[in-house]
């Protein structure tokens, strides 16, 4: 029989080496996929190089076609990612869909007739190796000549010499994918390899090959395995780390760190090509102008950092990653940040100028708003807090003070320097612990130290909500500068909206109580069903007295729970 080689590829790049091959060996169809990738610029700096490797499911007539289309896509929709979602975060939404894909071809799994692929990958990002895996395909490591796998078959023996797969691609319509992450240490080789490969050369042999320091290591693997008396489709992927990255957050901040903190600004001095108008806002952390482009004529905001804080590493990690996270959004009610000019000398952002006054200043002028023209406010930003949520960044510091409500009655959210994404936070050193927003907005599980999620935006939320319609806060207010301590989420207790405003029906005051209670666990999961109980009557708060104790008032219940078990003690003794 005929061999059919796919034609081997080798690839450099500055810090690593690459290459690979595959072979369809004695059989007749090549049911591997193997391959490479090194992007450039931006997509090489937040997403990294990754190499892949998928073998068909030989007994499923489309196996081939299933590790074709699993690499192809693979490689395709993962660049497509958003750079606020983490590695493993974009690596698992990509293959959870490309799962359902190969499923839904396979006709609800059928083996005989299914598109079944196993799929292993590293991704190598700054200082890391990013391991991804599903299958019987391998992932190995040569580091100071030891040889280790570091992923587990997913497989079953059948008896000797006899195996099945117990986890795939396309095999169940939702899969459970194998994550590790490991750092990178200079002159580690990676290697990937189907079954053809490894089943057939022992660990030292393949060590050995790797450390001859063959100009194409992938090809001399497949080709040793061939001799070996493969018999199946032959696949491997090598990579060499020549050296190792610096960590990411050197990568993303290197070159704003350098750039000095803007002098005071008064109307009339000039920029980097911006021309001051106006100071409009200036706090201890920051300041905001506005100012006029002089090239373009056109009018803007410059936020400046406050020169308290040019000594502080983590402030000004996070003033760059507020310009990072802001120029990443897109929707009319997330303010826009631009990109800065070439030219830029200074540190600074610059953001569309909005004409306009704060949430706060509105609420001074309407004590006592239409319960309808609260719910208009409400639907705006939810849809932008929606789009943040498919970005995966939480805001962090909603409040009335950081939002806009331009002339034409449109709000916008504005301050996103307490906002977290989880693909920024891996470009990150420094952690500030302080929650990001005000102690009456900011959710309860800031100050426990527990990690905030979407529920926390929502908590705050439902307290802007609330303060709109009553002019109070649901809880006791907190005054001063002194660090906020809560000692539990019982010890938060609920005021009814309705003790401020009569004429608020109970089942508001019941959206309201969840959209903002203390247990994130209690609080809405989703934007869309605080909004439909803020419109239509929910029957859970038709009849508020009528809600477990527990629900109602758990400061009370447990309380009372107290009381009793003192005095069951004390009758036990009597």
């Amino acid at each position: 029989m005929s061999l059919k080689l796919e034609a081997p590829s080798r690839t450099t790049v500055e810090a690593l080496e690459f290459s690979s091959a595959s072979l369809a060996g004695r059989r007749e169809h090549n049911d591997d996929a193997c391959a490479t990738c090194v992007p450039g610029g931006v997509e090489l700096r937040y997403r990294g190089a990754l190499a892949a490797v998928a073998d068909g499911v030989a007994s499923a007539e489309a196996g081939g076609a299933a590790a074709r289309a699993a690499v192809s896509g693979f490689l395709s929709d993962y660049y497509s990612t958003p750079e606020t979602w983490t590695i493993k975060q974009a690596a698992a939404r990509v293959l959870q869909s490309l799962n359902g894909w190969l499923h839904r071809q396979g006709g609800g799994g059928e083996i005989a007739q299914g598109w079944l692929t196993t799929f292993s990958a590293v991704i190598f990002k700054g200082a890391s190796a990013h391991l991804i895996h599903i299958g019987d395909s391998r992932i190995h490591r040569l580091r100071d000549g030891r040889l280790e796998c570091l992923t587990r078959d997913h497989s079953r023996a059948l008896g000797p010499g006899r195996t099945f797969l117990s986890r795939a691609l396309g095999m169940d319509a939702h899969v459970e994918v194998d994550y590790r992450r490991e750092p990178l240490h200079p002159g580690d080789i990676y290697l990937l390899t189907s079954d053809g490969v490894h089943e057939h050369l022992p660990p030292a042999t393949m060590a050995e090959i790797l450390q001859r320091g063959d100009d194409d290591p992938a090809r001399a693997l497949v080709d040793a395995a061939l001799a070996a008396g493969s018999g199946d489709n032959l696949s491997a992927a090598v990579c060499r780390v020549e050296r190792v990255a610096q960590p990411e957050g050197d990568d993303l901040l290197a070159h704003n760190r350098q750039l000095p903190f803007p002098p005071d600004l008064s109307p009339g001095n000039k920029l980097d090509g911006y021309l001051i108008l106006q100071e409009l806002q200036a706090s201890p952390r920051s300041q905001l102008y506005l100012a006029r482009d002089t090239e373009t004529g056109s009018l803007c905001a410059i936020k400046t950092p406050s020169v308290n804080f040019a000594d502080d590493p983590a402030y000004i990690e996070s003033f760059i990653a507020e310009e990072w996270t802001g120029r990443r959004l897109d929707h009319p009610g997330i303010i826009r940040i631009h990109p800065p000019k070439p030219e830029r000398q200074f540190l600074y952002h610059v953001m569309e100028a909005i004409d306009g006054q704060n949430l706060r200043q509105w609420m001074q002028l309407n004590p006592r708003p239409e319960l309808e023209q609260v719910r208009d406010f409400i639907g705006q930003l939810v849809s932008a807090l929606r789009r943040l949520q498919r970005m995966e960044i939480i805001h962090g510091d909603l409040k009335p003070e950081n939002i806009m409500l331009t002339r034409d009655g449109r709000l916008k959210l504005i301050d996103l320097g307490g906002a977290s994404a989880a693909g920024l936070a891996e470009h990150l050193r420094f952690r500030d612990g302080t929650p990001p927003g005000s102690k009456n907005y900011a959710a309860p599980e800031y100050f426990f130290g527990d990690s905030p999620s979407h529920r926390s935006d929502i908590f705050s939320l439902g307290v802007i909500t609330y303060e709109l319609l009553t002019g109070h806060y649901p809880y006791r207010e907190r005054f001063g500068s002194r660090h906020y301590q809560l000692k539990s989420y019982a010890g938060m207790q609920y005021t009814s909206a309705r003790q401020h405003r009569a004429d608020i029906p109970e089942w508001i005051d019941g959206a309201l109580q969840k959209a903002c209670a203390p247990d994130p666990r209690y609080r809405y999961p989703a934007l869309s069903e605080f909004v439909h109980d803020l419109h239509t009557p929910n029957a859970e708060f038709a009849a508020g007295e009528d809600r477990p104790l527990m629900e109602r008032n758990p400061l009370l219940f447990w309380q009372l729970v107290a009381l009793l078990l003192l005095l069951s003690h004390l009758l036990h003794l009597l």
